[in-house]
């Protein structure tokens, strides 16, 4: 969604501002690519809390020497159709692309694969790695642990959890492939980051004061905690997702998962698990990109309840916005554009935004 205090900026100028920065930190080429590509697919697709907002932390935490810029990844433990990748504190989108890479290459035979992963860090969303099996034909889940425990458990008054969020994405024929992309809150922690950079409040439900105080201030949020969705529901599955990517690997959960923003002097061995499911393990791929068709049309014919123009699958709004900003170029808040200014003026990066 677009405000009239955002600024546009193309993909492409944006692309290159991002790689000169990470370039400038010691990152390689073709890894600063990488990085740039998921944040940048991020804010096309209208996930601003997964997009550029995010560089400046990541500049940060390479000066402080917090992040690996040249991390040598390497596997501690492996079996035919299983391994667990220690990503030497490397940047997260690119350990999370390594372990994704290798479940599919696991997977070509056709048996599942999965990859459980420790010692990496914040990787951008799960669903730009989910996707990744679409192209294979196979059905790609991501969980990752949160790099802050901004989430209560049930009950308690302490953060313990983060939003741990997790992707799948199903293949389709004709019509778009179904891809779930969802944080365990009732919203992304970024999502109060945007509004924090435009200035704007955030809606009620989603957040807390540092006192545990409903509030729509999205600045006193950020002193506090999200709200798992659906309450206990909620808190249940942001416990077990982070489980999940964690205790396979050996990546921090609990008291022991360090602070993104805050803490500039401990790595934060942030856990991911990955994993693909072959389709043609279960059925002819054909049958199933059938039925998939089927499945999306019957649930996008459904009645309407009045008001309503359109019912949508998981991922299709996120494609349409992704389509329409490679027009038109892709809007940034004010907050967001002077954090990347410093950084251009720092860096010697042009940053360069549509008139």
């Amino acid at each position: 969604m677009n405000t009239k205090n955002d600024r546009l900026i193309a993909e492409d100028d944006l692309v290159v501002f991002c790689v000169t920065v990470l370039r400038k930190l010691g990152i390689p080429s073709d890894e600063a690519a990488l990085i740039t590509d998921s944040l940048v697919e991020a804010d096309l697709r209208g996930v601003h809390s997964h997009g550029v907002i995010r560089l400046p932390i990541y500049v940060q935490r390479l000066e402080a020497g917090v992040f690996n810029p040249r991390p040598s990844i390497r596997l501690v433990r492996e079996t035919r159709t299983t391994a667990v990748m220690d990503g030497d504190n490397g940047m997260g989108q690119l350990v999370c692309r390594r372990a994704m890479e290798l479940a599919i290459a696991k997977a070509a035979d056709g048996d599942p694969a999965w990859v459980g992963v420790r010692n990496s860090n914040h990787n951008g969303t799960e669903s730009y790695f989910a996707q990744m099996a679409i192209e294979k034909d196979m059905i790609g889940f991501c969980f990752t642990i949160g790099g802050i425990n901004h989430v209560i458990p049930w009950g308690g008054a302490e953060g313990m959890l983060g939003n741990n969020p997790f992707a799948i994405a199903l293949p389709a024929a004709e019509e778009l492939p179904v891809i779930l992309d969802m944080a365990c809150s009732v919203a992304a922690r970024g999502k109060v980051n945007v509004a924090a950079a435009r200035g704007e409040p955030i809606p009620e439900g989603w957040c807390t004061d540092s006192a545990g105080r409903p509030t729509t201030d999205a600045y006193e949020a950020l002193k506090g905690f999200v709200l798992p969705i659906a309450g206990p529901k909620g808190y249940a599955l942001a416990t077990t997702i982070g489980m999940l990517s964690t205790m396979l690997s050996g990546g921090a959960f609990g008291r022991d998962v360090t602070h993104l923003y805050d803490d500039f002097e401990r790595p934060q061995n942030i856990g991911h698990l990955v994993g693909v499911l072959p389709i043609v393990s279960f059925v002819e791929v054909d049958e199933f990109k059938r039925r998939m068709d089927k499945g999306i049309r019957e649930i996008k014919g459904a009645r309407k309840r009045p008001g309503v123009a359109e019912i949508f699958l998981p991922g299709e709004r996120e494609h349409r916005t992704l389509v329409e900003r490679r027009k038109s170029g892709i809007p940034l808040a004010d907050g967001t554009i002077d954090e990347l200014q410093v950084l251009s003026a720092k860096f010697g990066a042009p940053l360069r935004l549509l008139p």
